[in-house]
């Protein structure tokens, strides 16, 4: 009969990243601005988008960490903070013909908000000089226009509504200025998905009779 073992495993942490920076070098030592603002916390993203900026990161090309608006009710942007939004990633495949399989701790998520409970906080980054870029992976069912959704809402329920009062707020921190407008780089696996997501902001800004400068802008 063999003895039971209960070995408890460290939660994976800024406080334990910190006593093991060979694990996430500098990564906790040098706070970095929030240049990404992503919506959705799904494998994808993480896997693919996050990966990438905290690659960059280590190699001093970006200098920047993501914000992640949780797109879904399910409770993401809480596990995400709970752990300080870092997590491994597992990559394994075929380089030079070689079977590799590596494993790297992912720090580029710097927050995670959740719209629905933390409206005020998600509006907040629009006032962000520093935020440039849009990512997003809402599903193929999340660019979609929904008259319903109203200017006062805290927030409206589709994504694009919920940019829209973004760039709202975006507009009105930075008085219209041209160079505080967002890249935006939609993943939904939709046929012309920036184009689909255009067509629904747009939709939404003339159903709440927005300004037509906002508009423009």
């Amino acid at each position: 009969m063999e003895a039971s073992t209960n070995t408890t495993l460290p939660r994976l942490n800024a406080e334990f990243l910190k006593s093991h920076p060979e694990l996430s070098p500098g990564s906790m030592d040098h706070p970095l601005p929030e240049k990404v603002l992503q919506f959705g916390a799904g494998v994808f993203l993480r896997g693919f988008a996050d990966w990438t900026i905290d690659g960059m990161n280590r190699k001093g090309l970006f200098g920047g960490r993501v914000v992640v608006v949780q797109s879904t009710g399910q409770g993401r942007a809480a596990t995400l903070n709970q752990q300080d939004c870092a997590y491994t990633h597992l990559a394994r495949g075929l380089q030079n013909g070689q079977v590799v399989e590596e494993k790297c701790v992912i720090t580029s998520i710097s927050r995670a908000i959740d719209p629905a409970a933390q409206c005020a906080e998600y509006l907040r980054c629009a006032h962000n000089p520093d935020l440039r870029f849009l990512v997003s992976n809402t599903t193929e069912a999340g660019i979609v226009y929904r008259a319903e959704d109203k200017p006062g809402d805290q927030p409206p329920q589709s994504f694009p509504a919920k940019l829209v009062l973004l760039l709202v707020e975006r507009y009105k921190a930075f008085n219209g200025d041209l160079s505080t407008g967002f890249v935006f780089l939609p993943c939904e696996l939709i046929e012309r998905n920036g184009d689909t997501l255009k067509k629904t902001m747009l939709q939404t800004a003339a159903n709440w009779n927005l300004d037509a400068k906002i508009v423009e802008w």
